[in-house]
């Protein structure tokens, strides 16, 4: 497989003496499913805006064969005023998709994430797990192979984000598109990812990375999920404790 995002010595300051990210390299295969953990401030979520293109590096180079990617956010950010269909047609209509395509096209994607019957619902109709599949239709209608999502699923209750896995899996899967995906929960990087890339808690680097040949699908309290989850939160640990000694 070629690569879909290559990070080559990628560093990013705002202040010289403190790099968000110091000479970081990352290689991520088309069709990926990458998931990166690491505490608050440790530079996840620049990583995933210097990827879409919306920093730029300070130093090294950042590669997206494919062109730009998308970006799924924590908040869905949904146009109060336009249905459910209406914010996916926006998405398509500023890719330049004509308008006798549009409707059909949002249409799919809509079923794509199970969603066919709530086309005409506004977002203050919709529950929050359904807010987060149209902000996934929405993102897919940008068409672009890479989706980044930043912490997509985290304001959201348990039950209802362990069912929003299941459906990313099989949309992932259907697409074949390549995630990177920024979580603070081990459990959630455990039962989706095929790496796990865990940041040092400061200093902008990768601190360790898991490999994760666990058979699809998964369930996030199954044994395997529960023991990669374990030594992931354990590195965490360590990470942050060399942060309070410091």
């Amino acid at each position: 497989m070629t690569d879909a995002i290559t990070l080559t010595g990628v560093s990013k300051f705002f202040d010289p003496s403190r790099p968000v990210l110091d000479d970081m390299s990352l290689h991520v295969k088309q069709g990926q499913f990458i998931c990166v953990v690491g505490v608050s401030g440790c530079g996840k979520s620049t990583l995933l805006n210097l990827i879409a293109g919306l920093e730029t590096a300070s130093m090294g180079s950042v590669d997206v064969p494919s062109g730009r990617a998308s970006v799924m956010f924590q908040d869905p950010s949904l146009m109060p005023w336009l249905t459910a269909r209406g914010n996916v047609e926006l998405a398509l209509r500023l890719r330049g998709v004509g308008r006798n395509e549009r409707a059909a096209e949002a249409q799919r994607l809509l079923t794509l994430v199970n969603l066919a019957d709530a086309g005409d619902k506004l977002p203050h109709q919709l529950s929050g797990g359904m807010k987060q599949r149209v902000a996934l239709a929405r993102a897919l209608a940008q068409d672009r192979e890479v989706l980044l999502m930043d912490e997509p699923f985290a304001a959201l209750d348990a039950v209802t984000r362990d069912l929003l896995h299941d459906e990313l899996e099989r949309v992932w899967r259907e697409t074949g598109r390549t995630i990177v995906f920024v979580t603070h929960n081990v459990r959630e990087a455990a039962r989706l990812g095929d790496r796990v890339i865990l940041m040092t808690a400061r200093g902008g680097k990768i601190a360790r990375e898991w490999e994760i040949d666990v058979e699809r699908p998964r369930l996030i309290e199954s044994p395997a999920v529960s023991s990669l989850a374990g030594s992931v939160s354990s590195a965490l640990r360590a990470e942050l404790a060399k942060v309070s000694n410091v």
